[in-house]
């Protein structure tokens, strides 16, 4: 439910931006296609029909797609100001009767038009793009792995004994099931892998991926700092390394569980 409010809103948004911009285009065919007047004059006064519901229902999903993503909504970012656009349009397209007194009012109308279809097109190139589709299909297959020979490293894991192989374990991170999996020989972690997640935002996590799994290689430790700015990824890759470190431990206790940021954000 979760990434269906943040990523399912934001295909909705976009599926509702893409209907209002073929409205607009085909009205611009009516004057540049005029063997096939008829037919653009038709296509257009059908999709006008649900113009005004449509921007209505798009500010609304933009909304709960901005309160339910990484960033602020009320921060200064493409999304939010994508959003503001999409109110600026349709404010001018609701007042259009008393603008009409103003001879410039469909101009500034086509220009916000432009500004949105723009700021769109780099806010979902800024949040990853169409990757967003792999979230939504099965989560984000992991193909980070940190791995250090043994023989470089200078001490072992400080909370105990522990069985060699490779675990796996999980926590939640920004998203739900973020899985890891560790690789454990002569009291050693040697290799510390993200087999998949739901994060949002590589913008965010992708440098939590980078640097806490070398952080707890290097450290044999799990009291490694937070990434600034993706706090909540951290502290899942910690939690779900303690998780993996559970099922081979021998003897010994681990570190209790860390808790989540109690502000949403990265």
């Amino acid at each position: 439910m979760e990434t269906f409010m943040n990523y399912g809103l934001a295909w909705i948004s976009i599926g509702l931006a893409v209907y209002l911009a073929i409205t607009y285009i085909t009205r611009k065919m009516i004057r540049y296609q005029p063997k096939r007047r008829s037919f653009w004059i038709s296509l257009n006064t059908s999709l006008r029909k649900h113009h005004k519901e449509v921007g209505i229902a798009l500010v609304a999903t933009g909304l709960l797609h901005g309160l339910n993503s990484s960033m602020s909504v009320i921060d200064l970012n493409l999304g939010t100001l994508t959003w503001i656009l999409s109110i600026l349009l349709g404010l001018t397209y609701g007042f259009r009767v008393r603008l009409s007194k103003i001879k410039s009012w469909l101009a500034i109308h086509r220009f916000l038009t432009l500004a949105f279809i723009f700021t769109l097109a780099l806010h979902i190139n800024d949040v990853g793009g169409i990757r967003i589709l792999e979230i939504l299909s099965s989560g984000t297959s992991g193909s980070e792995v940190y791995t250090l020979d043994p023989a470089t490293l200078d001490g072992q894991l400080i909370y105990g004994e522990f069985s060699d192989g490779t675990f796996q374990g999980s926590a939640t991170g920004y998203g739900n099931n973020l899985t890891v999996e560790v690789v454990l020989q002569d009291n050693t972690i040697t290799s510390i892998s993200i087999v998949s997640h739901n994060e949002r935002n590589s913008r965010y996590y992708q440098k939590a991926f980078n640097a806490i799994p070398e952080a707890i290689i290097e450290a044999q430790s799990l009291d490694v700092d937070s990434v600034s700015g993706a706090t909540f990824t951290s502290v899942g890759i910690l939690n779900a390394v303690n998780d993996a470190l559970s099922d081979a431990l021998v003897s010994g206790d681990l570190p209790s569980t860390l808790s989540l940021p109690t502000k949403r954000g990265h």
